[in-house]
């Protein structure tokens, strides 16, 4: 019988509630510790996300969705809870058999991960060392950059361009040498994309420069694009050993608590990776969830349309209030507030609404992520109020 996501969490019992008052610090010690000068990385990290934690806010601050899991995921977690005792295994294999059929790849062409995240460290550790650089461009997502700071790895960190997209030209310039070049495609923050052609002709080209260098496409926010010029990587990755794309469950597919992802290249690329993987590293209940998710098409379908149907509103109230909005390839955008944004960002919060952090260099500029349409109707007023 299908189950309502109100009664699913009934289900389970009251335990993942109680992670909300467990902490022996309440929420105005979290927006106290949250003020505090002198946090950095991710003691900030956190303390921004305990914040948009808090009870009744309304959270278009980390690129989730905001629907979470469709219902057959639901239903399929509520059946295998039977199977935590057990430790993993035929589920991965089932999970592979999924992302095989979806790609048009073979199982050595395919490892898993608890999220894209472990995937990403995993690429950092295999392909860089202290005189083999990463590239990760300036600003994009900043996994990968700052662990290989901690493991003492050369970061070189070319600058967006005056449209916010990756700079491919510096990219290729100044990963001469490189052991990594991470490519965010569409790249988070800045929600700009670039086509099959610009890849595809950016990879020869870097390789042909840095023959040594291998590129980890990051396709987190694949099923969100529009822009017609756009394709996937994986094509390129079964082509050229040089190149792993990785993707993840945290967004369409609205799991990004259940930390489930995968890449896809040719097998001595992803095998070069796998050592620094975990053994079972992709829980019992997130591999079922991810093998019903990925199948599901109407799930998928609806989600982009909800999406895409918040994100145009968006896109119309800062145009309209005389703000300049970039590119929107993904559940998110990247306003031109022309003010700090650090805070702007404090300002929603005391109305209840959480936003993007600060993204150096463009500290005016405010990442926005979808929430459902009621969710931004709340926040635009609120967004009206802290911008006037």
């Amino acid at each position: 019988m299908a189950v309502s996501r109100r009664a699913f969490l009934a289900s389970v019992g009251a335990g993942g509630a109680g992670a909300l008052v467990l902490p022996s610090i309440s929420w105005r010690g979290y927006e106290s510790l949250h003020a505090r000068q002198g946090l950095q990385g991710m003691d900030a990290r956190r303390a921004d996300r305990l914040l948009a934690a808090k009870p009744g806010m309304i959270r278009i601050d980390s690129n989730e969705n905001p629907n979470g899991p469709g219902q057959r995921v639901l239903d399929v977690i509520r059946g295998s809870l039977g199977q935590s005792n057990r430790y993993p295994v035929k589920s991965e294999d089932d999970l592979i058999d999924a992302v095989c059929k979806r790609h048009g790849v073979k199982p050595e062409n395919v490892i898993l991960g608890c999220g894209s995240g472990e995937l990403l460290r995993a690429a950092v550790r295999a392909f860089t060392r202290g005189d083999r650089a990463l590239v990760s461009p300036q600003p994009t997502f900043e996994a990968p950059a700052t662990f290989a700071k901690f493991i003492n790895v050369p970061v070189v960190a070319p600058p967006v361009d005056a449209l916010l997209r990756l700079d491919l030209d510096a990219m290729a310039e100044l990963g001469k040498g490189a052991g990594l070049v991470y490519f965010c495609n569409p790249n988070n923050p800045t929600a700009t994309v670039h086509g099959k052609t610009a890849v595809d002709g950016y990879v020869e080209y870097a390789g042909r420069l840095s023959p040594g260098t291998t590129f980890l496409i990051d396709e987190a926010y694949h099923e969100y694009v529009a822009d017609p010029s756009y394709a996937t990587s994986v094509p390129l990755a079964l082509a050229n050993p040089r190149v792993v794309v990785t993707r993840t469950c945290s967004k369409v597919f609205g799991m990004a608590g259940l930390r489930v992802g995968y890449a896809i290249g040719q097998p001595a690329t992803v095998a070069a990776m796998a050592p620094w993987l975990l053994g079972s590293n992709v829980n019992q209940l997130a591999l079922v969830a991810a093998h019903t998710a990925i199948a599901d098409a109407g799930h998928i379908a609806q989600e982009q349309g909800l999406n895409q149907q918040a994100r145009e509103a968006t896109r119309k109230f800062f145009e309209k209030a005389g703000y300049k909005v970039g590119a929107c390839e993904a559940n998110f955008m990247m306003v031109d507030i022309r003010r700090d944004v650090k805070a702007f960002k404090a300002a929603c919060i005391a109305q209840g609404v959480a936003v993007g952090r600060p993204f150096p260099p463009l500290t005016t500029h405010l990442r926005v992520s979808i929430g459902t349409m009621a969710e931004m109707r709340k926040a635009f007023a609120v967004f009206q109020r802290a911008l006037a």
